[in-house]
């Protein structure tokens, strides 16, 4: 259940922390995918099933720890492909309950990010740390073709803190020309980022920037810190689900979150 917040980013951190400190100390990792193994299926388990969503072909999964304080993540997003709406969700291992939790808020922007639509940063994606404060944000791209001349990017900081927050922070308009081949480029701010705007709203429209500003966009929005490459080893959903049945589903999880950094 997404919930679309289009208040301060700090209220929804502050928010977030309180939830963030209820958790226990971190579990034994592989306790917590051994419990993770067994629970994906069933009403309440985490793998979406056919019976679920017929569509369940397009939600990919991978072991994650996008806050790095040791209590692992079933971290899942739905592909859009053409007539789809995409998805991400991101369940922790809560220590003291051995349960999962989750929220997702979509603190800046309208959109979920269809991060399946860029699949180089879906799989590599850049952190942005500063591990000094336990901040680590992942930037994903999500790209959408209106024509086969034309795309728009929109790239993406999430963040876990107790619960996923989801930033749309760039947008690159990319289009060839089919009379000579020339490729042209826009680059606009999000308009919920717009300083001179009189309403924070999701509506606003976006501004155009030039390149230079669009490539310190990162660093305006987040401030200080330090980009890294991350990995996400997402897995494949139909072997997935067949291991999950068979009750064999451990070794594929902690392979997952062993590529994941």
């Amino acid at each position: 259940m997404g919930k679309i917040m289009f208040k301060s980013l700090a209220m929804t951190l502050l928010a977030s922390v309180a939830a963030t400190a209820a958790l226990a100390a971190p579990m034994q990792q592989a306790h917590q995918i051994d419990i993770l193994s067994q629970t994906g299926m069933g009403s309440k388990g985490w793998f979406v099933t056919p019976a679920k969503d017929k569509d369940w072909e397009k939600w990919h999964y991978a072991i994650t720890d996008l806050d790095h304080d040791g209590n692992v993540e079933l971290f899942k997003a739905k592909e859009a492909g053409l007539d789809g709406a995409a998805y991400i969700q991101c369940e922790e291992m809560d220590a003291k309950t051995l349960e999962r939790r989750w929220g997702v808020y979509l603190t800046g922007g309208s959109d979920y990010p269809d991060i399946f639509s860029a699949p180089d940063s879906a799989k590599n994606p850049q952190i942005y740390a500063n591990p000094g404060e336990g901040i680590y944000y992942y930037i994903f791209d999500s790209v959408k073709w209106q024509t086969e001349f034309e795309n728009t990017t929109k790239t993406y900081a999430i963040r876990l803190i107790g619960d996923l927050l989801i930033d749309e922070f760039a947008i690159k308009k990319w289009q060839l020309s089919g009379y000579d081949g020339t490729e042209t480029n826009h680059y606009y701010l999000p308009g919920w980022l717009n300083s001179d705007a009189e309403n924070h709203t999701a509506d606003q429209p976006p501004v155009e920037i030039d390149k230079s500003r669009y490539d310190n966009l990162l660093q305006e929005h987040l401030g200080g810190g330090q980009i890294q490459q991350g990995a996400i080893g997402w897995m494949d959903t139909k072997e997935l689900l067949t291991q999950l049945q068979e009750k064999k589903s451990f070794n594929m999880l902690w392979d997952s979150y062993r590529a994941f950094k």
